[in-house]
């Protein structure tokens, strides 16, 4: 009996500690009401803007991912890419054929036939490119492990001052097509 005397002693006492240790928590206040999230259309339009979405890390990409999973999720992107692409230029073709029965019955002028169609064209050349960029990236055989594996330790501060500068390079351009192409409308 006097065993089990102790047992339930330690026991409380073991009960108490842990209840020091990790205290109930108190309750959360109400939520207050969180502002509306950002139609659809406005949060597409944020991610264009590298002043207003975080800025994508090359730096910890390239140290911190594997080469396999970095040219799969530059495969990934590119065909989503090359599709988004295939869609609006047969949306285009569909537009110019409309476009063409109303240029024969005289309801449109050619010059505007003309002008959609060299649009289509240059939509088809994106495409092209795209594709061709996926079967570059395809191709490519990476090794495996990460890129900073594959480089002498003698060589990593300066292939890590590179790659530094490859991604202010990149940010760079992100924010010169930003500003170059200007607020769109729509």
């Amino acid at each position: 009996m006097e065993r089990r005397g102790l047992r339930l002693r330690l026991a409380d006492v073991l009960v108490r500690w842990a209840a020091r240790l990790n205290p109930t928590p108190e309750p959360e206040p109400p939520l207050q009401e969180a502002a509306p999230a950002p139609k659809p259309r406005k949060r597409a339009a944020i991610s264009q803007m590298p002043g207003l979405r975080a800025p994508l890390s090359i730096d910890k990409a390239v140290r911190n991912r594997d080469l396999n999973v970095l040219k799969r999720e530059a495969s990934d992107a590119l065909a989503a890419l090359g599709a988004a692409h295939a869609v609006v230029s047969s949306a285009r073709l569909a537009q110019i054929q409309t476009m063409r029965s109303e240029v024969d019955r005289g309801e449109t002028e050619q010059d505007v036939l003309i002008e959609l169609a060299g649009d289509y064209q240059a939509w088809q050349n994106d495409q092209v490119r795209l594709f061709d960029a996926l079967a570059l990236v395809l191709g490519i055989t990476v090794p495996e492990g990460r890129a900073f594996d594959q480089i002498d330790e003698d060589m990593e501060p300066a292939a890590g001052e590179h790659l530094n500068a490859l991604a202010a390079e990149y940010q760079r351009r992100l924010l010169t097509d930003q500003f170059e192409a200007g607020p769109k409308e729509g």
